[in-house]
């Protein structure tokens, strides 16, 4: 009996062994930033932007003109009527092919006078009445091309537009070039900068026609143009996402010559466009916030939802209750905490507008620390690997060095990779590596204001049943090791850490390109 039990403990053993996987292997994603030649690429920061195949639409935002009076604007001016040099705002409607350098344009002027002239083939419809309307009604009706810092995000062939800074007269400042030194001006409320409360959608691929000097249809003119405001949606320096079937205005500032106030909020909103008028048709829905009045000026005082210009990125977490992936939000970082010192936010917030914990739209990690950097606005994508269920976050360059200060950090080359597993409970981000000298040996700055715009060609950004703008990393890589994801683009470029303007030797606004590839890595 002992020979026959040693024998048969053998045999367990080896099949137990045979069936044993081997060592786990561990994966890693490392991200890597090359330039490409782009000398043909408009210089922008701050702008509207879409895409149609391989073109990028390009719009608005802030340009060089004179000694590069793009950049930064001038911290010690009066926001009033200096800090935004009206000459340094961008005119141009472009299309940008990054594949052949190509790059075709118009002035805004073009658009506005061709959609006005094909409504008034017919001046009783009403269509053309909405227009005129809209001509007497709304003195920024013409800023939609030429403002500063717009919200933007694109859906089923056409982009929305939310807000931006500028002249509350755009017309004003183009006719008169000089018109801060213009002493026979009695009405100086056409200097007023605003930040405006329109929300618009636009067709892109006719727009890119446009800037071809291709002639649109009837159908096409009838279809580009759609307008609405909202007083809650008053923003600049924020973002806006789509989430399912509704939009989400998350944060941001209401900046005037005279007064200043944050959203303290993220505003869901949905649009029902008219096909008779150029109505939008928006609607807002109840703040998600921390205050029980995000428009009362004291908001600002206490609302951990006090944040402009700050990385906001799409995310998801996983429905215990349904066994599903939710869409969410997410802020890293963003400026200013309430106080003169001028502190950056270095915690998140998650907000997930389908499910409700502790009576709240949102989680508030104040475990998470940014540790100062990359706190503002930049160039970042969001991956998703389904296999370890982890999200993946890349933050490339910007404002914020790392360096500790009770007061904004200066720009810098350096990255995050941030994580977060989206199974856990309660949501909860982590710093996975810090990505130093991004791009490459160069003592220039750049990132902050860029935009990664993502290679729809090589990518998959469906999770599942969901359409976002996360990246499938296990759809997308598959058998690949490596994937490009996309293009930074834009931004400013500064000259010095901490330049304080704009200007030779200070900053500009930046024209430069670099393809970002990720690799996966197992070990």
């Amino acid at each position: 009996m002992k020979k026959i039990y040693t024998f048969v403990t053998a045999g367990l053993v080896l099949l137990l062994c045979t069936a044993c996987p081997g060592p786990t292997k561990t994966i890693s994603y490392k991200v890597s930033v090359t330039p490409i030649a782009a000398s043909n690429a408009p210089a922008l920061q701050s702008f509207a932007h879409a895409t149609s195949g391989e073109d990028w639409l390009l719009f608005a935002g802030r340009t060089n003109k004179d000694a590069l009076i793009g950049g930064l604007h001038n911290l010690d001016a009066n926001y009033a009527d200096s800090s935004f040099i009206p000459k340094s705002f961008n005119t141009k409607i472009y299309t940008y092919n990054p594949t052949n350098d190509t790059a075709w344009d118009i002035d805004y002027t073009v658009f506005m006078k061709g959609l006005k002239t094909h409504l008034a083939k017919d001046t009783t419809s009403t269509m053309y009445q909405s227009f005129k309307k809209l001509e007497k009604d709304s003195i920024n009706f013409t800023s939609i091309f030429v403002n500063s810092n717009p919200l933007v995000t694109q859906d089923d062939g056409y982009m929305y537009l939310i807000g931006g800074y500028g002249p509350k007269n755009f017309e004003y400042f183009e006719e008169t070039p000089n018109w801060h030194q213009d002493t026979t001006v009695t009405d100086h409320k056409k200097q007023e900068y605003i930040t405006y409360d329109q929300v618009v959608r636009l067709h892109i691929e006719s727009l890119i026609k446009l800037t071809k000097k291709e002639t649109l249809t009837d159908a096409e003119w009838s279809n580009i143009f759609r307008y609405d405001t909202a007083a809650s949606l008053v923003s600049t320096g924020a973002e806006v996402l789509k989430l399912g079937s509704t939009f989400y205005v998350a944060g941001g500032h209401n900046f005037t010559s005279s007064s200043q106030k944050y959203l303290d909020a993220v505003y869901p909103f949905s649009v029902k466009p008219s096909k008779t008028t150029l109505s939008l048709g928006v609607t807002v829905s109840a703040a998600i916030s921390d205050v029980s009045d995000p428009t009362d000026p004291s908001a600002d005082n206490v609302s951990i939802f006090r944040r402009r210009d700050g990385p906001v990125v799409p995310s998801m977490y996983y429905n215990e209750t349904e066994k599903t992936m939710e869409q969410s939000l997410t802020f890293y970082g963003g400026v200013f905490k309430p106080g003169e010192d001028l502190q950056a936010w270095n915690d998140a917030i998650y907000v997930h507008p389908d499910w409700a914990t502790e009576n709240k739209l949102y989680t508030y990690d104040t475990a998470y620390n940014q540790d100062n950097f990359n706190v503002y606005a930049c160039g970042n994508f969001v991956g998703f690997d389904s296999d370890t269920n982890v999200l993946h976050t890349f933050l490339l360059g910007g404002i914020g060095d790392g360096k500790p200060s009770s007061t904004l950090s200066g720009f810098t080359n350096t990255g995050l990779h941030i994580t977060m597993d989206v199974k856990k409970q309660p949501m909860q981000s982590a710093i996975k590596d810090t990505l130093h000298n991004v791009f490459g040996n160069t003592s220039n700055f750049y990132g902050a204001e860029s935009i990664l715009i993502k290679n729809s060609t090589s990518i998959s950004q469906k999770i599942g049943e969901i359409n976002s703008e996360i990246v499938d990393l296990k759809t997308t890589l598959g058998t690949n090791s490596e994937v490009v994801i996309g293009h930074i683009y834009g931004g400013i470029e500064a000259f010095e850490s901490n330049p304080g303007t704009y200007g030779q030797g200070k900053s500009a606004a930046s024209s430069k390109i670099w393809k970002v590839t990720l690799t996966k890595q197992e070990e």
